[in-house]
């Protein structure tokens, strides 16, 4: 199934495998959980201790440190800076277990130019 948000993801994957020191510098795992009317339809993996980003559960032996919750129209909003990310946290758009703070690393891997 492709969502808008498969979009995004390949553009963060483009942007850590070009500079995998920089995405080892926020040395976190975040699993995101991509939902559509209530149900999550896709999961992705931005293993940033080993700079992977790929579809799917972590792998054996990597525990996620934070996990996002989020529609996909929501996260292409939220990457294309159409919604700030707080703001989606505070409305119940966007839900975050684990290091919260972690997440705070993210925010250039996140924003995108892609043509969605």
């Amino acid at each position: 199934m492709g969502l808008q948000s498969d979009a995004v993801f390949g553009a963060i994957k483009d942007r850590v495998d070009g500079e995998p020191a920089k995405a080892k510098s926020v040395n976190g795992v975040f699993v995101y959980k991509i939902t559509e009317n209530g149900k999550v339809v896709k999961e992705w993996t931005l293993d940033l201790k080993n700079a992977k980003v790929y579809e799917g559960a972590p792998q054996s032996g990597t525990k996620a440190d934070t996990t996002l919750t989020v529609g996909d129209a929501d996260f292409v909003d939220i990457a294309l800076g159409k919604i700030n990310p707080q703001v989606a946290f505070m409305k119940g758009k966007l839900k975050i277990t684990g290091n919260i703070m972690l997440t705070q690393k993210l925010v250039p891997f996140l924003k995108t130019d892609a043509k969605l």
